[in-house]
């Protein structure tokens, strides 16, 4: 988690109205994919880490650092690509304040199986998100 803090920070001012959001993608003990929300909010961080990944995620674990989305907004719902990847388990720092996310993204991956862990980072999280936490 710390290193998907570290990655959210970098970007940090950078995303538009939307989150800095760092997201890591780890399958047998390795990096396998990494990034944070592009300049100008898009892509998000977590299909930024899906489009590195050197290897199938099928199976991986995602260290993120707010709660993907599960929305359409001005792109598809992050939470659908790491469903689709395969992932087996999520990590997640921050639950997303947004009323159009709060908790969604947590219920939809529950929903497909894959085993979810938060709360690991949150302060940290927050204060790199301090921002659009304010906003919601």
């Amino acid at each position: 988690m710390n290193i998907a803090l570290d990655l959210a920070r970098a970007q940090n001012g950078l995303t538009a109205d939307n989150p800095s959001v760092g997201c890591v993608i780890v399958k047998g003990g390795k990096i396998i994919g990494h990034g944070a929300t592009a300049a100008g909010g898009r892509p998000h961080g977590e299909i930024v880490a899906l489009n590195s990944c050197t290897q199938d995620p099928a199976g991986a674990h995602v260290y993120v650092t707010l709660e993907p989305c599960s929305h359409v907004g001005r792109s598809g719902p992050c939470v659908d690509a790491l469903i689709k990847a395969g992932i087996s388990r999520c990590h997640i720092a921050a639950i997303d304040p947004n009323p159009l996310v709060n908790g969604s993204g947590l219920a939809k991956l529950k929903a497909a199986g894959i085993s979810v862990m938060t709360g690991d980072g949150a302060a940290e999280a927050r204060a790199v998100m301090a921002d659009f936490f304010a906003r919601h």
